[in-house]
């Protein structure tokens, strides 16, 4: 991930809702927005954020074309979707060529593109947002080896990103009152947690599968028990097998093919690269 990607998603902190207009939440003060709506769309193809788009250029489509070609009277469109459509259909348009109400002209416009009745030619971001998996990524996943040499975070965003924490937790553990004895139900068991023996044969049954030649990336093993496990417990059971001699780790050399998030599963080493294989003895 890069610096500046890094840093917009540390904006989104800090805005209502983790959801902010792109002039608003640029990495740098001297980032070209169009620089910044770059960077939202390769965040976005990593589902790290949601962005809200406006239609700024559309034409008909082909299905569009063919709809038009029907008995009007029974269209399933309203007064507002046809006209758009007759409008579309001259040609290559723009939302004020429709004459509709400034209010109504991008809802009506991203639903027909949506059902594939209009095609937009130009599209422009005007908001972003913080998806679920983008919360989950700052909170669980970003790891960088070169943190401290290659970023220098200001006090706003190091601020938003102790408050985003700080709200997280509140949240992952409310306070509720104790029912009272006839009120009280069986708590749902919690998933079992893998030993360190089914770790081994979890790692071995990975490795089958892919194959890996006994060279698993961490990755894959701590999709399958992060739940039930947090990445330390995972991280300690795996130094225990060491202990054991059941298992060795290797680190990565080259990251080249492996994902951010991939690369950030590994476990980071000060001075070394992340240890990010693991070979069964």
């Amino acid at each position: 991930m890069e610096t500046k990607e890094l840093k917009l998603l540390l904006q989104l902190l800090g805005c209502p809702d983790y959801r902010g207009k792109v002039g608003e939440i640029k990495p740098t003060s001297g980032t070209k927005v169009s620089e910044t709506q770059r960077f939202c769309r390769k965040l976005a193809d990593r589902e790290l954020v949601t962005l809200h788009e406006e239609i700024k250029k559309f034409k008909i489509s082909p299905a569009g074309k063919t709809l038009l070609k029907a008995d009007i009277e029974n269209l399933p469109l309203s007064e507002a979707e046809l006209k758009v459509l007759q409008v579309a259909a001259k040609g290559p348009s723009t939302p004020g060529d429709t004459k509709l109400p400034a209010a109504k002209r991008q809802p009506l416009l991203l639903d027909l593109c949506d059902r594939g009745l209009l095609s937009a030619i130009e599209r422009k971001i005007v908001e972003v947002s913080l998806s679920t998996r983008g919360k989950e990524f700052l909170r669980d996943d970003y790891f960088d080896a070169n943190a401290r040499r290659n970023l220098q975070l200001n006090a706003q965003l190091l601020t938003n990103y102790i408050q985003f924490m700080r709200t997280w937790i509140g949240s992952a553990s409310p306070a509720t009152p104790e029912p009272s004895p006839s009120q009280a139900t069986p708590p749902p068991s919690p998933q079992a947690k893998p030993s360190d023996s089914e770790l081994i044969e979890m790692i071995r049954k990975i490795d089958s599968r892919l194959p890996t030649n006994n060279y698993t990336p961490i990755y894959h093993l701590r999709a399958e028990v992060q739940p039930p496990m947090t990445r330390d417990e995972l991280d300690q059971a795996l130094f225990r097998l060491i202990e054991d001699d059941k298992i060795q780790l290797s680190s990565l050399q080259d990251g080249m093919g492996y994902s951010d998030e991939q690369l950030a599963a590994g476990i980071p080493q000060e001075f070394s690269s992340p240890l990010f294989f693991i070979i069964v003895n």
